[in-house]
């Protein structure tokens, strides 16, 4: 099985650009005794404001 994550790229001057961002494809590692494996159906990010 494959994993795909977006990883943050660099930190976003303004608003977020797609080059801020990348893909990244890693094989999922296997389970070890007392772990279970889970997979992610919805994520919500809220948007914050950096302290100035």
């Amino acid at each position: 099985m494959i994993n795909r994550r977006i990883v943050l790229n660099s930190r976003p001057v303004g608003a977020p650009q797609p080059t801020d961002f990348r893909l990244e494809e890693v094989p999922v590692p296997a389970c070890g005794p007392g772990q279970i494996l889970l997979q992610t159906l919805y994520l919500s990010l809220d948007p914050t404001c950096a302290a100035a």
